[in-house]
């Protein structure tokens, strides 16, 4: 008999819970489901995974496979439907156990209490491994916190998971026939480099810096040298874990000194924390148009205005350049996000989850909790007791983009025609004089 460990966004050997227990057997197989689904189009006209998140996804599978191999294991890469990829696995009698590290979103918490249901003497093990909080921590009796503060509140006392180390040896590999084709991945050259082995390099060298130290007041900025921490890639497909990023900061503290912006730092994490936590205790609701409030929006879907959006031809000139930034690199800025959803969801008028769709698509970070938690929260139909945010756009450029480097650097203009080609009534929109009858 052998143990299944099935990845997700947890692709590394360090600080990985889930595969330490899954290595507490005689035999293993481990195994990376690529969801065929997420290449194809929405309703909206958004691939699920762009070119961007596709490639760094490769590279991270890449450095994994690499690092596995050094410990005896191959990693088994099949593509198609998840929950027919693992239930094929299990139909073979071959394992008695399947581990994974658990999962906050609904499609993925869906699948695993099927197959749980479809085979009851399996035991199914989840595991802590993407989270700063073991679950048994987070707990509510009652109710799920209602914002941020009131989480973070609730836990302030509450110690963070203890990290683990990486394993030193694994079992042998299960010996079985996959007839689901394996799939091959190469890396690409980009920057960021996907991979546990890159994210360790660059957790290294930021905090080899005294960046954190002054991160508070350069976390606003559209760019610049060392302005982000840049963790976010690495974290989202769980390249390095948010226990690492914690330790290593305390250890910064420890040498450097604490003070408001290492402390920032943490402050960040804990959001990502409560998006994950938020997601799973609300589930389908976190992409339902009328979100964890209930109330639906007196926004539409006009596709017009949603590709003038994405292609980055608005009348605002700072949102066209956060959108063809986003484009070309798959990377936008904490405040780029914020400015070019606002502007969909009050400006456009749009069905925040169109926006919410192309960032999926299109973010190397992406994140399914944090992403979609925070349109949600835009769009005032999430946890944000203010019912949304509304930027005003010009003052944002005026502030943080003043001498307007940023716009120039992505080609953010004005474009000359208007923001619709057809009125109320379908009637096209002259542009220039229209002689009289």
């Amino acid at each position: 008999m052998s143990t299944l460990y099935w990845l997700n966004d947890d692709l590394r050997l360090q600080d990985n819970p889930a595969l330490n227990a899954a290595a507490q057997d005689d035999a293993l197989t481990i195994l990376f489901c690529l969801d065929e689904r997420r290449l194809k189009t929405d309703r909206f006209s958004n691939s699920q995974m762009g070119e961007h998140r596709w490639g760094f996804l490769q590279e991270s599978l890449q450095d994994l496979s690499i690092g596995l191999a050094k410990l005896g294991q191959p990693l088994n890469i099949l593509a198609g439907n998840p929950q027919l990829i693992v239930t094929s696995l299990l139909d073979s009698g071959r394992f008695h156990r399947i581990v994974r590290s658990r999962q906050h979103a609904s499609d993925k918490t869906a699948i695993w209490q099927s197959l749980r249901l479809a085979y009851p003497n399996i035991l199914f093990e989840e595991y802590d491994s993407t989270t700063l909080y073991l679950q048994d921590k987070v707990q509510f009796t009652s109710r799920f916190p209602a914002t941020f503060s009131e989480f973070r509140r609730a836990l302030d006392t509450v110690a963070f998971r203890p990290s683990s180390t990486r394993p030193a040896s694994l079992p042998a590999p299960t010996s079985i026939k996959l007839d689901i084709p394996m799939v091959a991945v190469a890396g690409n050259s980009r920057h960021p480099r996907g991979g546990e082995t890159a994210g360790a390099q660059h957790l290294d060298k930021y905090f080899s810096t005294d960046a954190a130290s002054s991160y508070k007041d350069t976390r606003n900025q559209f760019f610049g040298e060392r302005y982000a921490t840049g963790f976010s890639p690495w974290l989202a497909l769980g390249c390095v874990s948010p226990v690492q990023i914690f330790e290593l900061l305390r250890l910064y503290e420890s040498q450097r000194g604490a003070n408001e912006s290492t402390g920032w730092i943490l402050f960040e994490l804990m959001w990502r924390e409560f998006f994950r936590w938020h997601a799973g205790y609300y589930q389908a609701a976190l992409f339902e148009f009328s979100g964890i409030s209930g109330q639906r929006p007196l926004t539409s879907f006009y596709p017009e205005r949603f590709f003038k959006w994405r292609d980055g031809k608005t009348p605002w000139p700072i949102v066209n350049a956060c959108m063809i930034e986003l484009k070309q690199t798959g990377l936008l800025s904490n405040r780029g996000r914020q400015i070019a959803a606002s502007c969909l969801v009050n400006e456009l008028g749009l069905d925040w989850r169109c926006g919410a769709g192309y960032f999926e698509e299109q973010l190397i970070d992406y994140d399914a909790c944090s992403n979609w938690g925070n349109w949600q929260y835009i769009a005032g139909v999430g946890s944000d007791p203010r019912g949304g945010r509304h930027f005003n756009l010009d003052k944002q450029a005026e502030i943080w983009d003043a001498a307007g480097a940023y716009r120039r650097r992505w080609a953010g203009i004005t474009p000359t025609s208007p923001l619709d080609s057809r009125d109320y009534y379908d009637w096209p929109i002259a542009v220039g004089p229209v002689d009289a009858p």
